[in-house]
């Protein structure tokens, strides 16, 4: 059989108590569900929370591997937002083209509640690199958001949290949101929690991680390997993306003996050596996100997108104030997970 995602403990590593963050503006604690939805008929996982916005209540999808509260027509028109603004294209990686304008909108995520600026998307397309990107052979009617291209599947809205800058950023830190920590469940493990404004308990036991790189926001140090003596490895800026289950490595080479069922890891913040926080996984593990691909083509740094694997393992604090990301053991992970030594 194969095995389910495991961690290593953070063996050795002394766990930083963070101080609650305080700022006139501060929304309160407050803890918004994460409900998991299986995309059909393919499996793939993702994760939505509610937000409301102009009153009205929908499910957008969570992702923290982009920027930006994004509303489709159809939401955008439920949640009665002006037509014209400032014009507003985003891509994701997927190749998805979202084209659209700028509005100003009343939005309320658990606890927290600002005027933010959202987009208002008019057209959904594929971008120029990927043509045939999920949105290219469905009607608009029939797209959804994290949908994977499967009609009726995916959601209204996508609200991308990522530690980043864009001219529609983060909604969580315009509406007084310091910090917040990611709990997802196992697969098919029901709900998880997105805590906000998290307290001193909330936070105890998180061990922060460097940063990827200077220009790389909202990554950490990361490195993927099989789990073998002196295999090699691919390290670079590694994100964690709620958004794209599965692992992807841009710019290197697939090892040779990168074949499915291997055991391998991902060692995060590897400046750490024998104390570092491992992701132990099985190649190939569609199930639990750990379907990895190797793209070699020409990059000036090798890029690792870990999608949702590290979110299994770990609980997942984000610190907007510094730009920090922290890893704590998910209580989750149960003991059917084995962990993996360096």
């Amino acid at each position: 059989m194969m095995g389910r995602v495991a961690s290593v403990a953070l063996a050795g590593i002394a766990a930083v108590v963070l101080a609650p963050a305080v700022a006139a503006q501060s929304a309160p604690r407050s803890v918004v569900p994460i409900r998991e939805v299986d995309i059909r008929p393919i499996g793939t996982p993702r994760y939505a929370i509610e937000v409301v916005v102009n009153g009205t209540p929908m499910l957008a999808g969570l992702d923290t591997g982009s920027t930006g509260l994004r509303l489709l027509p159809r939401a955008a028109a439920l949640a009665r937002i002006a037509p014209g603004g400032e014009p507003e294209r985003y891509d994701y990686g997927s190749g998805v083209l979202l084209d659209g304008h700028q509005a100003r909108a009343d939005v309320a995520i658990g606890g927290a509640r600002s005027m933010v600026t959202v987009q208002a998307v008019d057209r959904v397309g594929c971008n120029a690199r990927k043509p045939d990107c999920p949105a290219s052979h469905l009607a608009p009617a029939d797209y959804g958001l994290m949908g994977s291209g499967q009609a009726g599947q995916g959601f209204p809205a996508i609200i991308g949290i990522r530690l980043d800058a864009g001219r529609v950023g983060n909604p969580l830190p315009r509406m007084g949101v310091h910090r917040w920590i990611v709990h997802l469940p196992q697969r098919g493990g029901g709900g998880g929690t997105l805590i906000l404004n998290p307290d001193a308990r909330d936070t105890a036991g998180f061990v922060p991680l460097r940063a990827g790189a200077a220009n790389a926001h909202g990554t950490v140090a990361g490195c993927v390997a099989l789990a073998l003596p002196g295999a090699r490895q691919a390290c670079g800026p590694t994100l964690f993306d709620t958004g794209a289950p599965g692992i992807t490595v841009l710019h290197a080479d697939r090892p040779p003996a990168w074949q499915p069922g291997r055991r391998a890891r991902l060692l995060l913040d590897p400046a750490q050596g024998g104390r570092s926080p491992v992701v132990g996984f099985v190649t190939g593990d569609q199930a639990h996100g750990a379907n990895t691909s190797f793209q070699p083509e020409a990059g000036s740094q090798t890029v690792v997108h870990a999608g949702t694997l590290p979110f299994y393992a770990f609980d997942v604090l984000f610190d907007a104030d510094s730009t920090m990301i922290a890893v704590r053991p998910n209580p989750d992970a149960g003991p059917s997970t084995v962990p993996l030594s360096n």
